[in-house]
């Protein structure tokens, strides 16, 4: 059996004296640590990659010797790593397990929603053209894999509609959308904030708006408070069932939980290459208080996959959604494309490491990327964007393996290099800084 590429150069990497996470230095290229094997472990006569082909033994023995690498711990080498078939009596076959989504409760509240939660903003326009039978459809498949919450917003185009239009048939599913305020921030009134909600409710088809999640423009506007106490009202008559936020910095969350909103939520774009929620303690604040953060741009639109690992950043052609331009800008923010290919090798890594482990799990860069997000404090589960059914037993994978300290410890290190982005949650967004 063949082994894939990545793990054949992690193995590869493993025959130096250094640490099995080998990256690039400052003079090295991408293509002579990863794409190509080095000179100085494995015999190249010319340009071409060197692949190396093991059998299925040894390529499982040498991903165990890697992983007591990265671990920190001995393989002993009295007892074999992997034992011959012929040393016991019939071979036993695992049974293969169906890895379940599981579902957790927002804050303190009776709302739970499954850990990874189906994204619409991509109906609202900027990501190609779409059928709204086939978004129904996208929809459907996600929540029979165990998918089962929703997110949208009044300002996402149709998207609320389209939904209604599976609610209508699919009780089971939790949607959760959004009140977002732009523009006339200091005229908004109860009788606006309730005519909104009302036809939110309309849209999606339901009575009561499971999850409503706020959003303010504009901060030097200090009606923010006023309006989420509007909100708070509504939710006392019946009409909204709880109370979330949706990038807000850390102080202004204080505000409205000081105010008494009820908040059990806060969407938040945090991803390898966006730590704001964290560097600005609002996940120690969001932990300590009861408040669950949503992490949206889990994988940057892709850019934290295997499409853009050994190679240059998205080109002008791929930039050509909206998702992309804007996660293509994050990871500018966070630093070079060398320290962006740092953290892509540190994660095909980690990913082979867990693929050797973790029986019968294919662990990609995209899991593991998700994967460090929903093992960060506060995190309830994270979003991802929805345009087809390609990603859906990829994204449930992610909740079929666990980070280890030393994996953590390894994305951690190359975080701690990045310049970006700065400030806390949307302040770039906003202008802040």
């Amino acid at each position: 059996m063949k082994l894939t590429l990545s793990l054949s150069v992690l193995l590869c990497s493993t025959l130096t004296t250094s640490l099995a996470f080998v990256l690039p230095t400052a003079t090295q290229s991408r293509s002579s640590v990863v794409l190509r094997a080095s000179s100085r472990t494995c015999n190249t006569n010319n340009d071409e990659p060197n692949y190396i082909n093991l059998n299925r033994r040894d390529a499982i023995s040498n991903a165990l010797k890697t992983a007591a690498i990265i671990t920190g711990t001995t393989a002993s080498s009295s007892v074999p790593l992997i034992a011959n078939a012929e040393d016991s009596i019939g071979a036993i076959t695992p049974t293969p397990t169906i890895t379940k989504v599981p579902t957790v409760q927002l804050g303190k509240s009776s709302l739970k929603v499954s850990r990874t939660i189906q994204g619409y903003w991509q109906l609202a326009g900027g990501h190609g053209k779409y059928s709204q039978d086939e978004a129904i459809k996208n929809m459907q498949a996600h929540y029979n894999a165990g998918i089962t919450t929703l997110d949208t917003a009044d300002i996402y185009g149709p998207s609320e509609q389209i939904m209604g239009r599976f609610l209508k048939d699919q009780k089971g599913a939790v949607p959760c959308t959004k009140f977002c305020c732009f523009a006339f921030l200091s005229e908004i009134d109860k009788t606006e904030v309730k005519t909104r909600i009302q036809k939110a409710c309309d849209r999606l088809q339901v009575d009561k708006l499971p999850l409503v999640q706020f959003f303010w423009s504009n901060y030097d506007i200090k009606r923010y408070v006023d309006v989420a106490l509007m909100l708070t009202e509504l939710k006392e008559e019946g009409l909204i069932g709880e109370i979330g936020a949706t990038n807000f910095d850390l102080k202004r969350l204080k505000e409205l939980k000081d105010a008494g909103v009820p908040l059990v939520s806060h969407q938040v774009q945090l991803s390898c290459l966006d730590q704001r929620p964290v560097q600005s303690g609002m996940a120690d604040w969001c932990a300590e208080n009861d408040v669950s953060l949503i992490a949206f741009g889990t994988v940057g639109s892709g850019i934290l996959s295997e499409k853009y690992l050994g190679r240059g950043p998205p080109t002008q052609e791929e930039k050509n959604t909206a998702s992309m331009r804007m996660y293509t800008k994050t990871a500018e923010r966070f630093g070079s494309w060398t320290l962006v290919q740092e953290l892509l090798q540190t994660m095909d890594a980690v990913a082979a490491d867990v693929r050797s482990t973790s029986s019968g799990v294919d662990a990609n860069i995209a899991n593991v990327a998700q994967r460090y997000v929903l093992d960060t404090k506060a995190v309830a589960s994270v979003l991802v964007g929805v345009r087809n059914r390609n990603h859906i037993d990829e994204n449930v994978r992610t909740h079929s393996f666990e980070l280890s300290a030393a994996h953590r410890d390894a994305i951690g290190a190359v975080l701690a290099k990045r310049k970006g982005p700065a400030g806390d949650v949307w302040d770039l967004e906003r202008g802040s800084v």
